[in-house]
């Protein structure tokens, strides 16, 4: 027997509502679906744990400037190879007569070492990782405004528009992101992005923020619209209908709500693939574009120098890994909270 997993779900909240009631605990307090999830999240120490490594990874890279300011007293461009540093009284080339940059000296300046240019690491890393973390954020911001209202108009209508509508995504979907994203990009380097009276110039951010919010629409939009269409038909849509209640009204306040859980989700999971995607094409060189920075483009430089300078890939790589993880994990946390049932993966 198949059991509908919005049934399961409710069935789920009145076993706990009773569990409650019995124990002599107020009901109210988990009254909504919203209400037990935030109460099950808030029971996952290891998701919360996680959520607030990506908070403390976010704090730290958004405070790039105080501590290019006020600690290492440079910026991100700044940097000799014939610079050099007091390390116990005693001066240190920062850029060896071979070439070979200094290593972490744990102290403000140059506190994670050198690149090849003399450039202090760790305010390249903590600005690279800004700019990672706003393209990740708000390219899943635009992804998540853009499935839901793909899905929704598609689920809803059904009809020709979800035949267009899901042939498009279709062609979309048939491409992998790491292909379609690195085409896009060398299209666009070239001459930037002109659409009407927008244009942005090659070397903007905004490039490979939108273009990593373009690929992933059909990875949301396609579960939107089939809980649209599945949603659609319940008793409490077609009670609006009745009511005399219009498409838009019916899509925005009947249907939306209850696709806040699955939002909330795939928010979460969109983030880290972002993240990670935008990483992939800085070092392809499709993404980020010199001088600004990232982590994709910090390993990519660091690649070269391997062998006699290995913290120019292991730390914006180690970063990397810990916010995608912090994100995964942190994801997994919510979906089990907001939609136990519910298998949501990310897949390319």
């Amino acid at each position: 027997m198949t059991v509908d997993p919005a049934t399961d779900f409710s069935l789920d909240l009145g076993a706990e509502l009773a569990a409650e009631e019995e124990g002599g605990g107020r009901a109210t307090e988990a009254s909504s679906p919203f209400r037990l999830g935030m109460r099950r999240l808030r029971r996952n120490k290891t998701a919360l744990a996680f959520g607030a490594l990506f908070i403390l990874l976010v704090a730290v890279s958004l405070a790039a400037p105080l501590w290019s300011d006020h600690v290492a007293h440079k910026g991100p461009s700044q940097g000799k190879t014939t610079d050099q540093i007091r390390i116990d009284g005693k001066l240190t080339d920062v850029v060896s007569v071979d070439s070979i940059p200094i290593g972490p000296t744990w102290r403000g300046e140059y506190f994670l070492g050198s690149d090849e240019s003399g450039r202090d690491v760790m305010v390249r890393l903590l600005y690279g990782g800004r700019n990672s973390l706003v393209i990740g954020i708000f390219a899943a911001l635009i992804t998540t405004i853009f499935a839901v209202l793909v899905g929704l108009v598609a689920g809803y209508f059904r009809g020709w528009v979800d035949a267009v509508t899901r042939a498009v995504l279709d062609v979309m979907w048939s491409f992998p992101v790491i292909i379609l994203g690195v085409a896009l990009g060398v299209a666009l380097a070239l001459g930037g992005l002109k659409l009407g009276p927008i244009s942005i110039a090659s070397g903007s951010k905004l490039l490979p923020l939108l273009i990593i919010a373009f690929i992933y629409i059909p990875y949301m939009a396609r579960p939107v619209r089939g809980q649209v269409l599945s949603l659609r038909e319940k008793e409490f849509v077609e009670a609006a209908r009745a009511q005399g209640a219009g498409p838009i009204r019916i899509m925005f306040s009947e249907l939306l709500p209850n696709l806040a859980s699955t939002i909330v989700v795939f928010f979460t999971l969109l983030v880290a693939n972002a993240i990670l995607l935008e990483a992939a094409l800085s070092f392809l060189g499709a993404g980020v574009q010199p001088p600004e920075t990232s982590w994709g483009t910090l390993i990519e430089s660091g690649v070269e120098r391997i062998v006699t300078a290995p913290h120019l890939t292991i730390v914006p790589g180690l970063m990397l890994v810990a916010t995608v993880l912090a994100l995964n994990v942190f994801g997994d946390g919510v979906r089990d909270a907001f939609d136990p049932r519910a298998k949501v993966r990310m897949e390319h």
